[in-house]
């Protein structure tokens, strides 16, 4: 009798294993599905373009400057941990824009210009350039 129980004992624990691992891949892809549902299902609030940011610097950790356009003006405004502070409107004028050229090139070109960069760049540094 007492053998007959730890079998059963022992396939029991296995099955709930089995059952439980089953729940935790469902719940995995469900929260998977949610999350995909959500971002696009338009809940999340999305903007309809009036603010844009066109620029960011950071000073220190915590402490940046953001070049902001809001409608048809362009603010600039600091923010750190615990605060936002505006610190100017500018005019189209004093932003100086540049001209990204985007172009159909792979992940690996780019990563290898980057690489070579890098190369060079270190070994101006060795050289006392």
């Amino acid at each position: 009798m007492r053998i007959l129980i730890t079998e059963f004992s022992a396939a029991a624990g296995i099955f709930r294993f089995i059952a439980l691992f089953i729940v935790f891949i469902a719940v995995i892809v469900a929260a998977f599905y949610f999350t995909k549902w959500y971002a696009s299902s338009g809940l999340v609030r999305k903007g309809n373009g009036n603010i844009k940011i066109i620029e960011s610097y950071q000073l220190a950790p915590g402490k940046i400057v953001y070049i902001v356009k809001i409608g048809s003006k362009f603010v600039s405004i600091m923010t750190s941990k615990d605060n936002i502070v505006k610190l100017a409107e500018l005019s189209e004028d004093e932003i100086e824009f540049q001209e990204i050229e985007l172009n159909n090139t792979s992940f690996k070109d780019v990563m290898g210009q980057m690489i070579n960069n890098r190369k060079m760049k270190d070994d101006d540094k060795k050289n006392g350039k």
